[in-house]
């Protein structure tokens, strides 16, 4: 049998389906929650255990993923999360008992975030390896596979298929392509003993990037958790529209990674986030200041194009710099954004019923504020990753 070659289109590839799955697999638990519960029939507490497993979980395999990533390689990390993702999502598709479904969750939540981590760093890796432009565009891909997920699990449902056949029909194809570009990845493992330390303290400029990433994460979450509500108090928008402006977000986040390369080579990395940071505080601002369903619409819109490309340009910074090893600096930003994403409607929540929701956006704003100025201080790490890396797909060629 001819050995596939390791070339740098296979790479490309491997990161695409590897982010894909990440984003397929949240689409595809999303649907279950109200299934396991009504199947199980249990309490909104018991439910409130669940999400906390999964976020317990999800942490627990981000710090696992970074010393995975050190010791035993990409290739082995990327291998054992995808498929303990795909049998754990499958067994929480069959539901056999609430025991059975909370250890699956939690490993779900860390194979997971094992997985998202894992991801994260191969997609810098081969970023600097081949001198590319790619986390954009890759982070598109997770986007997409939550909405393809969400649609083909919403199709599924629909014409009456039991969840366990509609998720083991859905994941087999994907795992199945996750299987076939196992052979062809290049492993990253550090044979630097200095690097493969289990624990590295994290430095600057990683440290600011990695604030910037958990505040983004954590608007990203509010705009998720708080946004329907918003629209329902503030604008009396109908209840069966309240999810518009989250709709709005996501669609304008998808697109503007998609097509991110053309204004990557006007604006560069740091004016491209910069700007994008501004453009998200002045839509912010205006939707607290003008609380109309039409101002309120304009100001998704900015958060959505102002937001797309900041976490992956500030990860793809992180994993350009040289002042801390690449896994550790990848595994500390990603666990970063994670805690914004898992801590944010906890504080949130605590503003919203001390203050008002208005105050909720405003906090955001002010989060997002600081996040232009770390970008500032950070703007040497941005730029440096602008002249250095193509953003064109003709740069893919042949390695190894």
């Amino acid at each position: 049998m001819r050995r596939r070659k390791m070339s740098a289109r296979h790479q490309v590839y491997v990161a695409r389906v590897g982010y894909f799955l990440s984003g397929f697999a949240v689409a595809c638990w999303a649907p279950l929650i109200p299934i396991i519960k009504s199947e199980l029939q249990l309490s909104t507490e018991a439910i409130s255990l669940l999400v906390l497993s999964f976020g317990i979980g999800s942490v627990s395999g981000m710090t696992l993923s970074g010393i995975l990533l050190q010791h035993a390689g990409f290739k082995f990390t990327y291998a054992l999360s995808t498929t303990t993702t795909a049998i754990s999502i499958c067994l929480l598709a069959l539901m056999p008992s609430y025991v059975v479904v909370l250890c699956a969750l939690v490993v779900f939540g860390a194979s997971l975030g094992c997985l998202e981590v894992a991801i994260n760093v191969f997609g810098a890796y081969i970023e600097k390896k081949y001198h590319l432009m790619l986390l954009s565009v890759l982070f598109a891909y997770y986007s997409l596979g939550e909405v393809v997920g969400a649609l083909m699990m919403l199709f599924l449902l629909t014409i009456a298929l039991s969840p366990a056949i509609s998720i083991l029909s859905m994941i087999a194809v994907i795992y199945i392509a996750c299987v076939y570009y196992i052979p062809v990845i290049i492993d990253i493992k550090s044979q630097d003993k200095r690097e493969n330390r289990t624990f590295v303290r994290p430095v600057q400029p990683v440290i600011s990037l990695a604030i910037i990433v958990g505040f983004t994460y954590m608007v990203g979450g509010a705009i998720l958790d708080w946004s329907g509500l918003y629209v329902t108090t503030e604008a009396d928008v109908p209840l069966n529209f309240a999810s518009f402006g989250y709709c709005i977000v996501s669609a304008c986040m998808l697109l503007c990674r998609i097509y991110s390369r053309p204004i990557l080579r006007i604006l560069g990395p740091y004016h491209f986030t910069f700007y994008g940071a501004l453009l998200m505080v002045v839509g912010m601002i205006i939707m607290v200041v003008f609380p109309n369903i039409y101002v309120i619409t304009l100001g998704f819109f900015a958060i959505g194009c102002g937001m797309s490309n900041i976490s992956p340009l500030a990860t793809s910074a992180a994993g350009a710099q040289n002042k801390m090893p690449l896994i550790p600096a990848i595994s500390f930003v990603s666990i970063c954004g994670y805690i914004g994403l898992l801590l944010g409607p906890a504080c949130l929540g605590f503003i919203a019923s001390t203050f008002s929701l208005k105050g909720v956006f405003i906090f955001l704003a002010v989060l997002t504020s600081v996040s232009a100025l770390l970008l500032f201080t950070t703007r040497r790490d941005l730029m440096a990753i602008g002249p250095h890396h193509s953003t064109d797909n003709k740069q893919v060629t042949e390695a190894n």
